[in-house]
C-alpha cells in the first residue's frame, strides 16, 4: 500500500468543502476540532488529529476513505448500484421493462 499524502489529503477536502459551500467553521463544529486545526489540515500540516477526526473531516465533506485491500475485491455497494443502472440503461434502450424489485 502506498502513503497517504497529508498535503493531496487536505487540498481534496478543501476543494470538496468549497464545493459543497462550506467553511472551515462549520466543518469544525461538524467534527468536534477547531477552525485552527482544518485550517492547517487543509494547508499540508499534519497537526495531531486523529485517523477517526480526518474520516468525520472527509465524510462532512463527501468524501471517503476506502482501503481496496478490506473487502477484498468484492465490489461495494456503490459498484452494484453503477452496475445496476448501466444494466437498466441496456434493458431500456432495448425496450425491456424494468424489474419490480
Amino acid at each position: 500500500m502506498s502513503q497517504i499524502d497529508v498535503i493531496e489529503l487536505g487540498a481534496a477536502i478543501k476543494e470538496a468543502r468549497r464545493a459543497k459551500g462550506l467553511t472551515q467553521g462549520q466543518v469544525a463544529v461538524a467534527i468536534g476540532s477547531s477552525r485552527t486545526r482544518v485550517i492547517a489540515f487543509e494547508n499540508g500540516y499534519a497537526p495531531e488529529m486523529s485517523i477517526a477526526t480526518v474520516i468525520r473531516m472527509m465524510n462532512m465533506v463527501g468524501l471517503d476513505f476506502r482501503l481496496s485491500t478490506y473487502n477484498d475485491g468484492c465490489p461495494t455497494l456503490d459498484d452494484l448500484q453503477a452496475e445496476q443502472a448501466e444494466e437498466d440503461a441496456r434493458n431500456a434502450r432495448r425496450g425491456m421493462p424494468r424489474p419490480r424489485w
